[in-house]
């Protein structure tokens, strides 16, 4: 079963350093003992050590008891910054120098268009705050969806990233430990799928990350993207892979665009985006499959993306589609496997 890490990034035991190499103070703590001010209480000095990971025992095994609802984050580039860097909480994810960006995704001087960076923090945070407000937050996981699309430059995956971005936040916020972003993950709430290179991929190998997580298939589906690729994953993705309607929904959130380049992208994500996946879709054809082998996509996953579950889903992750899916059925959204209720 794929599980995230539970790893605190060393970079949130470190501000006392931090705060000494920007110059700043911490501020005076009260006296340990107030009814002995001038006691001096020894506490016994334990050397740090650098790759401390909290035992099994420390932090209980996350309960998927009630979990009905898959938010899903599309990723789009990656946040590089080393999250076990002692300098990690300096490195904004709103600054655009810290992200691998593709040209288009690039800031405008000329123009004024601020890099698509922003958008992508704004995709990640809109899904943490599914889980914390809302009538379903306390029902709904979140999976972040992205591999690594970008092997030349770097190993990290999109998802992995962009919980870093999330976590860098959080702590550029001045909460440190990392806030929600990391209270969130390490109880389980927040996934990571590092193998999707498109999105047919991130909606489809996040169902079956939830599924292999609790045991059951999602009853509501949110899909958090750019809002001009809404059709493509409401006309084409969904219908695709046999989702019921009623149980997908898009949450776009756009970068920011004038005009011109508002009516560019339309056309744009129609010409490369939406008649592509018309023509084909589960993306097997040379020019999706080839844009999937270009970002890193290796076939051979499809046996650990499938393992463990149905037959029908098997053959939907080598492209073929089954008469039906399990996801059809209420059988499968209701009922979840005893092993599959904590992990």
């Amino acid at each position: 079963m794929a599980t995230p890490s539970r790893t605190l990034p060393k970079s949130n035991f470190h501000q006392s350093n931090i705060s000494s190499s920007v110059g700043t103070t911490a501020p005076p703590t009260a006296p340990l003992d107030a009814a002995v001010p001038q006691r001096l209480i020894e506490i016994p000095y334990q050397e740090e050590e650098d790759d401390f990971t909290y035992p099994d025992h420390v932090i209980p095994s996350p309960s998927y008891q009630g979990m009905e609802n898959l938010v899903i984050v599309c990723c789009h580039a990656i946040f590089h910054p080393d999250a076990d860097s002692s300098s990690f909480p300096l490195n904004s994810p709103h600054l655009e120098e810290n992200w691998h960006l593709a040209p288009f995704q690039r800031s405008n001087p000329k123009t004024g268009r601020p890099g698509e960076h922003e958008t992508f923090v704004a995709h990640v945070l809109a899904g943490y705050d599914a889980l914390t407000t809302g009538s379903f937050a306390k029902s709904t996981l979140l999976v972040l969806s992205g591999g690594a699309t970008k092997r030349s430059i770097s190993s990290l995956s999109e998802a992995r990233s962009y919980y870093h971005a999330a976590l860098a936040h959080e702590l550029a916020q001045g909460h440190q430990g990392g806030g929600r972003a990391h209270k969130l993950f390490a109880k389980g709430r927040v996934l990571l799928e590092e193998h999707a290179t498109d999105s047919f991929q991130n909606l489809l190998f996040s169902v079956l990350l939830f599924r292999q997580t609790t045991g059951r298939y999602p009853k509501q589906i949110r899909i958090i993207t750019h809002a001009f690729k809404s059709k493509r994953f409401l006309d084409l993705h969904a219908p695709a892979i046999k989702l019921p309607p009623d149980r997908v929904q898009v949450q776009g959130i756009d970068p920011v665009m004038s005009r011109l380049e508002f009516d560019e992208t339309v056309q744009g994500e129609e010409k490369y985006g939406y008649v592509p996946w018309l023509q084909d879709p589960l993306g097997t054809g040379d020019l999706l499959a080839g844009k999937r082998k270009q970002r890193g996509w290796d076939g051979s996953a499809a046996k650990e993306l499938g393992d463990g579950l149905e037959e029908s889903v098997k053959e939907l992750l080598i492209g073929k589609v089954p008469e039906q899916l399990p996801w059809q059925t209420k059988s499968s959204i209701e009922q979840a496997t005893p092993d599959a209720m904590s992990c």
